[in-house]
């Protein structure tokens, strides 16, 4: 804890007030980064439960099965739908981090439809990867419950991340009404 420090004005970042310096990085939403980074770790956590499961299903023959888990058709239908899902999560992220980070170095504000993407990126993001790990803990079966299997706590880290607030349902409903043309509090986009 410090108490009585002095802090530099150029060293102040403040949430609600405008940036103090003049620059891409400082014009880019600070709740854009916030819902981003937890984002980026959603769609980090959702490979890495693919590379896991496909791990996993290369050894793994259940009990009473004459099959590894990789041969079953169903084990390969959802493992190729988690993959486009991801795919298509990141494809969008990038797509909208792009998008902002050119308004930021050209613009002297972010223009709302670009944090909105930015926000509705991000949710989607993180919710679809958590789709994506349940999907693979639950193809991994009884063994991702073990408490030596990354399956398991991949599933936890999902959970954890959904649970903030910058990438919650509630985001949906932001983004909505926003996009719908309704007013909305913008003041943590």
């Amino acid at each position: 804890m410090a108490d009585e420090v002095f802090v530099p004005h150029h060293r102040i970042l403040s949430l609600t007030e405008a940036p103090r310096i003049d620059a891409p990085l400082y014009r880019f939403p600070v709740f854009g980064y916030f819902a981003l980074a937890a984002a980026a770790a959603a769609l980090g956590n959702a490979r890495g439960a693919i590379d896991d499961l496909v791990d996993l299903a290369g050894r793994k023959v259940a009990m009473g099965a004459r099959r590894m888990l990789a041969q079953k058709s169903s084990t390969q239908s959802a493992l190729a739908q988690a993959e486009a899902a991801l795919r298509a999560a990141r494809a969008l992220f990038c797509s909208a981090v792009e998008d902002a980070w050119q308004a930021a170095t050209t613009e002297d504000t972010m223009p709302l439809a670009l944090r909105t993407g930015l926000r509705l990126a991000a949710t989607h993001a993180a919710r679809t990867s958590a789709d994506v790990v349940r999907s693979m803990h639950e193809l991994g079966g009884a063994s991702a419950l073990y408490e030596d299997q990354p399956l398991q706590r991949r599933l936890r880290d999902a959970n954890a991340i959904t649970a903030h607030i910058q990438v919650s349902p509630a985001m949906w409903e932001t983004t909505g009404r926003i996009l719908l043309g309704i007013p909305a509090d913008t003041a943590q986009l």
